[in-house]
Order: structure tokens, then C-alpha cells, then sequence
């Protein structure tokens, strides 16, 4: 029996390509969500990992608590426009469908294009700590991820309020 561990070698930018593809995909498929309230538990989840993570950095300076929460209001900007670019339809029983649209995803590819060549122009200039760029980055993602899932909810409301 042969076993074969991953290292960062195996992932070359063809596997990445597939892997986007694979995501761009199911970004534009339409999903039934059968308990819309169910949107918050991974931010939730989410924003207790990062808090506890991020609670370290944080409060080390002034410098540091203005860049994490200026990433967060950026995420949350971010989320808000990614959010108003989804499609929500109500059933009657009050379930809903989400479908992503290619504006969408193209601002999607693009947060991650910034991620990863943001983070390495950052590493690489030598200005920021990495413990900070990563608490960025976290609370970028953060900030997006309830932003979505919150205005997506209150496109749900509004719809079931039509719908009565």
C-alpha cells in the first residue's frame, strides 16, 4: 500500500486552476437553502476562531488595532457589494434559492488575487509582521463572510415580506 502525504510541491498552478474552476462553478449553480437563519452559524463559528486568534495581535499597538480593523471594515465592504450581487428567490414554504452571479465571482477572484499577492508584497517589503498580515487577512475574510450572509438574510426578509 503506498500512501503519499500532500506537501506545498504537489500544488502547482494547474491544480490551483482546477480548483478555482471547480469553486467558479459552484458559485454560478443555484442552491436550495431550506433554513435561511442557518446562513450565520459558520460566520459565527467564524468570528469566535478569529477573535480568539486575532486577540493576541490586536492590542500590541495602536498601529496594529487601526490595520485589523480597517481590514475588517474593508471585508465588510466587500461582503455588502459580493452580497448584492446574488440572487434570492423565496418558495412559499419559505425556503430560498441562491445563485451567485458572474459579478460576483469576478470580485470573488479578484479578493483572492489580492489576498495572495497582497501577502506576499507585504512578506516581502519587510514593513509588517507576519502575526499582523495573517490577523488582516483574517478579519478581511471575517468581515466579508458576515457582510454576504447578513445582507443575503435581509434580502430574504424582504422577499418573505412580499410574498405575505
Amino acid at each position: 500500500m503506498v500512501v503519499i502525504y500532500p506537501d506545498i510541491n504537489m500544488f502547482n498552478s494547474q491544480s490551483f486552476l482546477v480548483i478555482i474552476i471547480i469553486l467558479v462553478i459552484l458559485q454560478l449553480r443555484q442552491r436550495r437553502i431550506r433554513r435561511p437563519l442557518g446562513l450565520m452559524i459558520l460566520p459565527a463559528f467564524m468570528l469566535f476562531i478569529t477573535i480568539f486568534i486575532v486577540q493576541n495581535v490586536i492590542f500590541t499597538s495602536l498601529l496594529n488595532f487601526i490595520l485589523i480593523i480597517a481590514s475588517f471594515i474593508t471585508g465588510v465592504l466587500i461582503g455588502i457589494t459580493l452580497g448584492n450581487f446574488f440572487d434570492v428567490k423565496v418558495e412559499k414554504d419559505g425556503s430560498m434559492f441562491l445563485k451567485g452571479s458572474f459579478v460576483a465571482v469576478l470580485l470573488w477572484i479578484l479578493v483572492i488575487a489580492l489576498k495572495f499577492y497582497g501577502d506576499n508584497i507585504l512578506i516581502n517589503s519587510g514593513y509588517i509582521d507576519l502575526n499582523v498580515l495573517s490577523s488582516m487577512l483574517l478579519m478581511l475574510t471575517l468581515g466579508a463572510m458576515i457582510a454576504r450572509r447578513l445582507f443575503i438574510y435581509n434580502k430574504f426578509r424582504m422577499k418573505i415580506k412580499e410574498i405575505k
